[in-house]
């Protein structure tokens, strides 16, 4: 017997990992997209998440599960250029998906939020009940670049998150997303020289969206889920067991194999 055909709301579908997910379900479900910037596309709808609006909050009636994927993207940020996109934008959306009767939410939080384990390997296993240190130092292309306001908005997203299911009865699944390039996101075109803290924690298009999917076919899940995702990658210090065990997550690419 064929399952019932959920309803998916997408926020910030017109991005790099909103893309990604739609192409990957379209077939799957039925689609609701908001962005706030559609990139032209008429079947996205325009909202600014940061501004609570009935313009948007209609939208996610009758939804099932969102996956929360909208803020700005960039993890070397400064705190006023978080506080709406990020921040104001996840309240909103967990209090519309809350009030609407929403089943679940899937919010991409990121791996910044253990960035302050980047320079310290006493700690090999990055496990989702290790503690969280919030923002990663790094140099990109002799730029110096700091994610700890973009991590720190993560983190709270995640408690916001855990505050929802506790009260509202939400199930959330809060999803550390490793690296997602944009475009085909192969394991040869990841750059060396960015180290093994970043190349380390790929993900794969095709392990993303299999992630995705399996986050909203999960049964039997505690209320409030933190989840590493990554995928298969030889050597990393990420524990992706649980996301297996939890969701059913069967990662089939590795960084180390950059034939693909």
């Amino acid at each position: 017997m064929a399952r019932p055909e959920k309803t998916v709301l997408i926020t910030g579908a017109a991005g790099n990992l909103g893309s990604k997910l739609r192409k990957h379900f379209q077939q799957g479900y039925a689609l609701r997209m908001l962005d706030i910037d559609t990139q032209g596309d008429n079947q996205i709808v325009q909202a600014d998440l940061s501004k609570w609006s009935a313009h948007w909050v209609k939208l996610f009636n009758g939804v099932n599960v969102v996956v929360h994927l909208a803020g700005n993207p960039l993890a070397h940020q400064t705190w006023p250029n978080v506080i709406g996109p990020n921040i104001d934008a996840t309240i909103h959306v967990f209090e519309a998906a809350a009030s609407a009767g929403v089943q679940r939410i899937i919010f991409a939080s990121s791996n910044h939020v253990m960035g302050g384990y980047k320079d310290d390997p006493s700690v090999m296993r990055l496990a989702p009940d290790t503690p969280p240190r919030p923002g990663a130092h790094y140099e990109v292309a002799g730029e110096q670049r700091d994610s700890t306001p973009y991590a720190s908005a993560k983190l709270f997203g995640e408690r916001v998150g855990k505050c929802y299911a506790d009260t509202r009865g939400l199930s959330v699944i809060a999803v550390r997303i490793g690296w997602v390039r944009p475009g085909e996101n192969l394991a040869r075109d990841v750059p060396a020289e960015r180290g093994p803290w970043f190349r380390l924690m790929w993900l794969s298009n095709r392990d993303f969206c299999q992630l995705i999917e399996r986050c909203i076919e999960a049964e039997y899940l505690p209320p409030f889920v933190i989840l590493n995702g990554m995928s298969a990658n030889t050597g990393m210090r990420w524990d992706i067991e649980p996301t297996k065990r939890l969701v059913g997550y069967v990662p089939e690419d590795d960084v180390a194999q950059t034939n693909g």
